[in-house]
């Protein structure tokens, strides 16, 4: 992706009338997963990202740098890209009232605070976007009148490295079932972050154990930043494999050679997950806790859903056993990701913006 520097913002050439300011801290390596795919796409956009280390230690010092002046930094930064930008695309709530323009907002992430309220009820903004539709009823209920529109998580399907897939499933053919979980990090209680049940696999490993006691011959795949104490738990495990942190396409290309993904997740947190998307449009059955943010599971048939423990590790064994059963949850998953595509999406999107930021 083409990353602006600020400095550019301040001394490079005036925009062409149809460009849109985008501005963001970006986490190297590891950002939001629906915006690396995104914006990209969106071909009007003028992407400045300020970019920080992708060493953990140095980027939490540098985040919190920022956040102690972010009430100086925001309101300069988007007030000199007021003054050459007349539109605004915003994934941060807290930019709206700092730009002098029309602006469109995704709110991916939605908190249905009074605040977040007040700041989408603002004159500039001319619509939101969310990833799925409840989430824009909700602010309806709160009192937020607002056009809003639906571009769900999707994957980058064209990304999937077919070669690397064959050979990895290839690879993986002695072994007759193998369950998955990607996550941005792979934690335990022990580590830093490792509260958040985002990264948390302490309960995934507890799951597991039980899993291997009833279907031995079962592998379980981590894809994710794994922490020191989650490799050494999985060194004494022959039946876990961490393959650590993967550029997207190699990531993808693993998760394709899934038979069954995970969602252990023991909270949850969101409207709508990019893992649940990422499942979905590569055709994978699943296996998750019925929550409101794996809903689509359930209304498309294409996973199991368990409401305890022994439920979710019943689900498991189940599939492990059963190949049809597998097969029929795959062209569910296949059938409901077929329009997940981000090429797809994006050209949704651009619409949107031509809607409510015209180049004229």
């Amino acid at each position: 992706m083409e990353r602006r520097s600020l400095r550019r913002l301040v001394l490079g050439p005036a925009p062409a009338p149809d460009r849109v300011c985008f501005y963001s801290i970006w986490f190297r390596g590891h950002n939001n997963p629906r915006y690396e795919e995104l914006l990209p796409r969106l071909e009007r956009l003028d992407r400045y990202l300020l970019t920080l280390s992708d060493r953990r230690v140095l980027r939490g010092a540098e985040y919190r740098a920022l956040r102690s002046v972010k009430r100086l930094h925001d309101p300069l930064v988007l007030g000199l890209a007021a003054r050459r930008y007349r539109a605004l695309f915003t994934a941060d709530n807290e930019q709206i009232p700092l730009f002098a323009g029309p602006i469109v907002s995704d709110v991916d992430d939605p908190f249905f605070t009074a605040r977040e309220v007040e700041l989408l009820s603002h004159p500039s903004l001319r619509a939101y976007v969310v990833t799925a539709e409840r989430a824009a009823r909700r602010y309806e209920a709160m009192g937020l009148q607002k056009p809003w529109h639906v571009v769900p998580q999707g994957v980058s399907l064209s990304s999937v490295d077919e070669g690397e897939r064959r050979e990895i499933a290839e690879a993986r053919r002695d072994t007759p079932f193998v369950a998955g979980y990607m996550a941005a990090w792979l934690l335990t209680g022990d580590d830093r972050g490792g509260e958040n049940p985002l990264y948390n696999v302490e309960h995934l490993f507890e799951l597991w154990d039980e899993v291997h006691e009833r279907a031995p011959e079962a592998e379980l795949w981590l894809v994710g930043g794994a922490s020191d104490s989650v490799r050494r738990r999985a060194a004494t495990r022959p039946d876990v494999r961490v393959l650590g942190r993967l550029p997207r396409p190699r990531a993808l290309a693993h998760a394709a050679s899934f038979d069954v993904a995970l969602y252990p997740r023991a909270a949850d947190q969101g409207i709508q997950s990019a893992k649940i998307a990422e499942y979905l449009g590569l055709g994978l059955p699943t296996v998750s806790y019925d929550y409101e943010v794996t809903a689509e599971l359930r209304e498309t048939g294409a996973g199991l859903l368990a409401r305890t423990p022994r439920e979710f590790v019943e689900a498991i064994v189940r599939l492990a056993r059963d190949e049809g059963e597998r097969r029929r949850l795959a062209e569910a998953a296949r059938t409901a990701g077929a329009g997940r595509d981000w090429d797809v999406l994006a050209a949704r999107y651009a619409e949107i913006l031509d809607l409510y930021l015209p180049a004229t």
